[in-house]
């Protein structure tokens, strides 16, 4: 059984963000097809996440 959230939450998406420059460095170390290609994969599942959760807008403080 699966608990989903109608929307992925913003500590989520923060620590996603955080953890993307380094499989973006990844390229740089050697390692076999089949794991660069899932490095890929992931990276690229990463990115999804972020680009399909925008940040909210925040309300201007007075």
């Amino acid at each position: 059984m699966s608990i989903l959230a109608k929307t992925t939450e913003r500590k989520a998406v923060t620590t996603l963000k955080k953890v993307l420059p380094y499989f973006e460095r990844l390229d740089h170390v050697a390692m076999t097809a089949a794991d660069a290609f899932d490095t890929a994969t992931a990276l690229n599942l990463i990115r999804r996440v972020i680009e399909s959760n925008p940040e909210p807008k925040r309300k201007p403080k007075k």
